[in-house]
């Protein structure tokens, strides 16, 4: 009985040991980029507390995402798109966290709704799906008016 009893311990601790490493090369190959994780729709515009809490983690346990915005291309009226290098969580599934900088200076209308950034522009983005929707401050073409455009994620 107790032989038996041994035997079941070292099961358990194997496969609990197991089970460890796995989440542990899971985790790991997630914060690498290697595996995607998306926040799963329950709803129309419900998302799973589960999904939203994975990407809320993943996104406190890797560095901020950083960048230069280099291919903008017009979209429509003062918008312009400039895709980014990194899936983020943003305004489409969550709350972005990116800020838009044109030349140093922070853009001062996050999160807005993209035809206002079509009519108005003035400085107006949204960090949409894996893309930036964008105006410049005072409306002409980001892509000629010599000013360099970055993302930075806070």
């Amino acid at each position: 009985m107790i032989r038996s009893i041994v035997g079941a311990v070292k099961r358990l601790v194997s496969i609990s040991a197991v089970s460890a490493y796995l989440a542990i090369v899971g985790c790991l190959l997630v914060l690498a980029g290697r595996i995607r994780v998306s926040q799963q729709r329950v709803g129309p515009k419900q998302r799973s507390d589960l999904g939203g809490f994975a990407c809320r983690v993943l996104a406190a346990l890797r560095p901020p995402f950083k960048g230069e915005l280099v291919e903008l291309v017009h979209e429509r009226g003062n918008c312009y798109i400039a895709p980014l290098a990194r899936k983020l969580i943003s305004d489409s599934n969550g709350r972005s966290r990116l800020k838009l900088f044109e030349d140093g200076q922070e853009l001062p209308y996050p999160h807005s709704n993209h035809d206002d950034i079509r009519q108005v522009g003035a400085g107006r983005y949204s960090h949409w799906n894996d893309a930036v929707f964008l105006s410049s401050s005072d409306n002409s073409d980001p892509s000629k008016n010599g000013r360099r455009y970055s993302v930075r994620e806070i």
